[in-house]
């Protein structure tokens, strides 16, 4: 493959979910990556028990620190995304809504105390948003609309899974969906897997947004790259990401799967992938240039 990626929402891999992995595991899951040319990620947590939370956060700093000061083969933690806790209950998709509490400063701090510089994404429903989203941006922690029913971004930087768990565009409603899309200051992260999204809105998303503004992710599952069932949220999912409920969970494919199979189709090319699958998220997150180094390694 002649480029690099980064995937800035990705719950696990190899059977392997970063919820619930160890540090065996997460290693395990890094080398893996690594070797598909996905040379970093922000690992994405769903909503869960605050203890756990916090348990994995403490767990993904010690490897980053780790990293920094010594890596082989193996792809970067550039910080992680909190999915859950944040979102509306009426967009939970396959989360656990009875998890999920207000977006509000005490909250944030609570769940992730003294972890909070590991934090490099925050998804939110911005309709329940106190004063979260504020303070998140005045830290440089990107805050992200989704799992929505608004039709605002409130302040939000970009969005998590666009077209996905948000109200869809309607010719007469306003919708974070059809917002997010036409504003050219603002990210929109998608899943081109061709399933979250059909192939007519993937080619009129990339019309539409400007390319330096697309962030290509897989929204991977721990089923990717594993060929028997899992559980995830506490739900069997199948072969095709989804549960008992034909509700979406997550892909089946990790990144740099979608995106040969975006270029085989002729949808995007090797250049397009390059900016929307890794320079745009090197901007993005704003890496620093001792992160940067390390993925061009």
């Amino acid at each position: 493959m002649p480029y690099k990626l980064i995937d800035n929402h990705i719950h696990g891999s190899f059977g392997i979910s970063f919820n619930d992995a160890d540090y065996d595991e997460i290693k395990h899951v890094l080398f893996g990556l690594y070797k598909k040319n996905i040379v970093g990620l922000c690992p994405t947590l769903i909503g869960d028990d605050d203890e756990k939370i916090y348990n994995q956060l403490v767990l993904f700093k010690k490897i980053q620190d780790e990293q920094i000061s010594s890596i082989n083969s193996e792809a970067l933690i550039l910080g992680v995304h909190l999915e859950g806790t944040f979102l509306s209950a009426h967009k939970s998709g396959i989360q656990d809504k009875k998890v999920f509490k207000k977006p509000t400063v005490e909250n944030f701090k609570n769940l992730v105390k003294d972890m909070e510089n590991i934090i490099k994404i925050v998804t939110i429903a911005p309709e329940e948003d106190i004063d979260l989203i504020e303070y998140l941006n005045s830290k440089n922690i990107k805050t992200q609309a989704g799992h929505t029913i608004g039709d605002n971004l409130n302040g939000c930087v970009a969005t998590t899974h666009h077209f996905n768990a948000m109200n869809s565009i309607h010719h007469r409603n306003p919708s974070i969906a059809l917002g997010a899309l036409i504003c050219d200051d603002v990210f929109c992260e998608i899943i081109p897997d061709l399933v979250h999204t059909s192939l007519d809105i993937l080619k009129l998303f990339l019309k539409v947004k400007p390319k330096n503004k697309i962030i290509l992710i897989s929204d991977s599952l721990p089923s990717s790259n594993y060929d028997k069932e899992i559980v995830f949220c506490n739900k069997k999912i199948n072969s095709f990401g989804k549960d008992e409920n034909g509700v979406l969970a997550g892909s089946n494919m990790t990144l740099d799967e979608i995106c040969l199979n975006l270029i085989k189709k002729e949808i995007l090319t090797e250049e397009d992938i390059r900016q929307m699958g890794f320079e745009n998220q090197i901007k993005y997150l704003n890496l620093t240039k001792e992160q940067i180094d390390i993925l061009n390694r």
